[in-house]
């Protein structure tokens, strides 16, 4: 495909001022064979002059007829064809010259220009002109070393172009080019961390996860890690999937892989969420043989278990264990056990856990709090919410949920003015309620008797928020 039409015409060629061929030079810090660019042949000084007029002409010069044709067919060689390409700092410009030079000028690439132009080309996220360089490479007869292939690997995995890289490891292996054991681990790892992102695709990732996984194994060269394994053991566990992500852990024993706290985690985690415990307890006592100790991660996901099944008991009796171990729990340990116990109404237990926190060197977060200030609004307890309250914004700013659950708290104990003045901080700290909100609030305010209040903050909200509460307030009218 030739992208400069050719004319009859010689196009007028200005001479480029001093301060413009700077512009050109771009430096790309690791970007160049594990050797270094000491693999390309340095050209002349006296070639400098010509690499320059090449740029200058390619960049200005929008045609080339037949002579300048000539001319660069009879001077360019691989070396200073090498060096326009380094020179030229506009991907479109770049590809154009590449693709002149291999189908018009008859020019010989050498592999550093394919390795600059595939770098250079991932580096902006023009996955797709990275792949085109690499296919006119196996044609022109270059293979890619292992450095190489890893870096697209690598590069196509960021970008979330898996079908992309395994279409490449397909290829390079009928060509009998090494792929490297860190870069089918880290393709592997960074698919399995992509299908975490969103739940509809999750499913296919891993099982595509699972079938890499296999390959490697096939693979004489080499062999999957315990960190490939175990990411592939959580996409499953993150799945419900335990069936599957126990048989991928009973392969990884057999295999004689090395194993940590980190796999016996994610299965612990994984049994609890749906439920199991007698399989998430007989992991944790397996640990213990294998040379792994718990961690707060461990007591946490199992505190979590329990706390699905409502077994909240269990729980503390975990969380005394933990404290015996000298393991300190952290935000999300207290997080869960909280709101288990809030979810059991025993809100005295969980305030004393709140209490405990503040003790801690631990960064709250509001998710903390709201059950407790939830659990004591509706036992009418607003004072105790509202002390609460005090405390958490001595440590985190109130999210919308606790505005929302303070405003209807003092709303069913009929303190409207209250109300009222919750809702009008929430703005002033810009923090927007949604519509649960406003129509809690202003189907409150026309209850009690309060019409004038309802109409400002069903305007506010109309005006400031966009929210449709018109409906409801002439209803409530």
């Amino acid at each position: 495909m030739t992208l400069f039409p050719l004319t009859n015409r010689l196009p007028r060629v200005r001479a480029a001022p001093k301060a413009f061929i700077p512009w050109f030079r771009i430096q790309f810090h690791g970007l160049s064979h594990p050797q270094g660019e000491k693999g390309a042949k340095a050209i002349q000084k006296q070639e400098s002059w010509f690499v320059k007029v090449v740029c200058t002409l390619f960049v200005y010069s929008q045609t080339l007829d037949d002579f300048c044709l000539g001319y660069l067919s009879k001077n360019l060689n691989p070396s200073t064809e090498f060096e326009v390409v380094k020179w030229l700092n506009n991907p479109a410009i770049r590809l154009k010259f590449f693709e002149l030079s291999r189908e018009n000028l008859d020019v010989t690439h050498s592999f550093w220009t394919y390795n600059l132009l595939i770098r250079s080309f991932c580096h902006v996220g023009l996955h797709g002109s990275a792949k085109l360089v690499f296919d006119y490479m196996k044609i022109d007869g270059h293979l890619p070393d292992s450095t190489l292939l890893g870096f697209m690997i690598s590069a196509f995995g960021r970008a979330g172009e898996f079908d992309m890289a395994r279409k490449l490891l397909d290829e390079v292996q009928s060509d009998d080019v090494m792929v490297t054991v860190y870069a089918m681990n880290n393709l592997l790892n960074m698919m399995v961390k992509e299908s975490k992102l969103e739940e509809a695709a999750k499913a296919n990732e891993v099982d595509k996860g699972r079938c890499l996984l296999n390959e490697i194994r096939l693979r004489d060269d080499c062999s999957p890690n315990v960190v490939t394994y175990t990411s592939i053991i959580s996409g499953y566990c993150n799945l419900g999937k335990m069936k599957e992500a126990s048989a991928l852990f009973s392969e990884l024993i057999n295999s004689g892989t090395a194993h940590g706290v980190v796999t016996f985690n994610a299965l612990i985690d994984g049994f609890g969420r749906v439920g199991d415990m007698l399989s998430a307890k007989s992991m944790y006592e397996k640990m213990t043989s294998f040379g792994c100790s718990a961690d707060v991660v461990t007591f946490t996901s199992l505190i979590n278990g329990y706390s699905q099944i409502r077994d909240v008991n269990q729980s503390l009796q975990l969380w005394n264990a933990m404290e015996v171990r000298n393991i300190s729990p952290n935000v999300y340990t207290f997080a869960i056990t909280i709101n288990a116990l809030c979810k059991q109404n025993r809100i005295h237990e969980a305030r004393g856990l709140l209490r405990e926190l503040q003790c801690r060197n631990i960064v709250p977060k509001p998710f903390i709090f709201n059950p407790v200030i939830d659990g004591f609004c509706k036992a009418g307890n607003l004072d105790e919410a509202n002390r609460i309250v005090a405390e958490m914004e001595n440590k985190c700013e109130p999210d919308k949920v606790t505005f929302t659950i303070l405003i209807i708290g003092h709303c069913m104990k009929g303190r409207m003015l209250d109300a009222i003045s919750i809702f009008d901080k929430m703005l002033s700290v810009g923090c927007a309620p949604d519509g649960v909100t406003v129509h809690s609030l202003i189907s409150c305010l026309f209850k009690a008797g309060i019409p004038n209040e309802a109409f400002r903050i069903s305007k506010i909200a109309s005006q400031d928020m966009k929210l449709t509460v018109s409906t409801s307030v002439d209803n409530n009218a």
